[in-house]
């Protein structure tokens, strides 16, 4: 009998959506969708948890439906130190490419994880669903609106 070993093909670098409120990932995922098309790469959905919030199911359904109805595979984890786990996340991915919303304050975790890696290039999208890339990493953070 021919034993053939079975892999899952993937590309060699992903683009990575990271979400924190499920319910508003929609724009989020759709602007990831655009980034690994045209850059051809495989879409990753990651959703990072702790113990600070109960976990609420109908919120982990609807990211997986809309992480589907995009053609990105969806993550859920669950850590005490999500700057960490994000950070080995995208190290052991492969990440090329990494799409999350507006940094609220000056001391978002995203500030860090944005001087944490010089090779990848990260957007951020707004209200309104447009994709801006990150090229000052240092002040870029959501205006406050008057």
């Amino acid at each position: 009998m021919d034993m053939k070993k079975t892999q899952l093909t993937t590309s060699s670098k992903s683009t990575a959506v990271l979400v924190t409120n499920q319910f508003q990932c929609e724009r989020l995922i759709q602007a990831g969708r655009s980034v690994a098309d045209i850059s051809k790469t495989d879409l990753i959905v990651l959703n990072v948890q702790s113990n600070e919030y109960p976990a609420n199911p109908e919120a982990i359904q609807y990211l997986f439906n809309i992480s589907t109805q995009n053609g990105a595979m969806m993550n859920v984890m669950y850590a005490q130190d999500t700057f960490k786990t994000i950070v080995q996340y995208i190290k052991d991915n492969k990440t090329a490419y990494v799409v999350t919303g507006m940094p609220q304050t000056k001391n978002s975790i995203l500030h860090r994880i944005w001087k944490k890696f010089a090779h990848v290039t990260f957007f951020t999208v707004d209200e309104n669903g447009t994709l801006h890339e990150v090229t000052d990493k240092s002040v870029y953070q959501k205006t406050a609106s008057l």
